[in-house]
């Protein structure tokens, strides 16, 4: 049988979640700058609203609710901006909402995956979001006509804690891996699993599936 190893859930963790959600919020807010030839009268409430966020999370009891409906109001603006100007414009609010998109997706992952407990439908519920903002990036890069996909670190960092989270939660591993294969396909999942977690977690019958099923050597 695997040793599993635990990581603790601790303010320390959530400290640096918060960290690391408003620095790329101060990088979202830098891309403004960009806009200010195309956005004109709009922008000082945009920037308005960036900060309004930041503020938020500064106090952590603020509710993942109201965060989710102040990014989307900000996307409305900006989707409002790439309805009205011209292409250089568009690729630009493109780019920002991916940015805002990313960090809500890093927020609603990293807030189920800090639950003690969970079930198969969390984790669904992970890979599909997970789907989801990759094909947004893939979408952003078609309109765009730039290659803009979703990082490959932050692939690999949903994958990751997707399997973290079955660990801690003591979901089976062939539910779990039906699920990542039916909502993220065996492309993504192969150039994204970490094959030492999957022995360290599941066992190397896990393994030997997970190369099997996805032709790794």
């Amino acid at each position: 049988m695997p040793t599993k190893t635990k990581i603790p859930n601790t303010n320390d963790g959530n400290a640096s979640n918060y960290s690391s959600l408003l620095k790329n919020l101060e990088n979202i807010k830098s891309e403004f700058v960009t806009l200010r030839e195309y956005v004109g009268d709009n922008e000082d409430e945009l920037l308005e609203k960036i900060s309004g966020i930041s503020e938020m999370i500064n106090r952590t009891e603020a509710s993942s609710a109201e965060f989710h409906k102040k990014a989307d109001s900000i996307i409305q603006e900006l989707q409002k901006i790439r309805d009205t100007t011209n292409k250089a414009s568009i690729t630009t609010s493109n780019e920002v909402i991916g940015l805002l998109k990313l960090s809500e997706y890093q927020s609603n992952i990293r807030m189920l995956a800090e639950s003690k407990y969970g079930s198969l439908e969390d984790i669904e519920k992970m890979a599909e979001q997970t789907a989801e903002i990759v094909n947004l990036f893939d979408k952003i890069s078609i309109e765009s006509g730039k290659k803009i996909p979703l990082p490959h670190e932050v692939r690999q960092w949903a994958v990751s804690t997707i399997f973290d989270c079955a660990d801690r939660w003591e979901i089976r591993f062939d539910d779990l891996f039906k699920i990542l294969l039916d909502s993220l396909g065996k492309n993504l999942l192969k150039e994204s699993i970490r094959i030492q977690q999957v022995r360290d977690i599941f066992g190397i019958k896990a393994v030997d599936k997970i190369k099997n099923k996805l032709k790794l050597s």
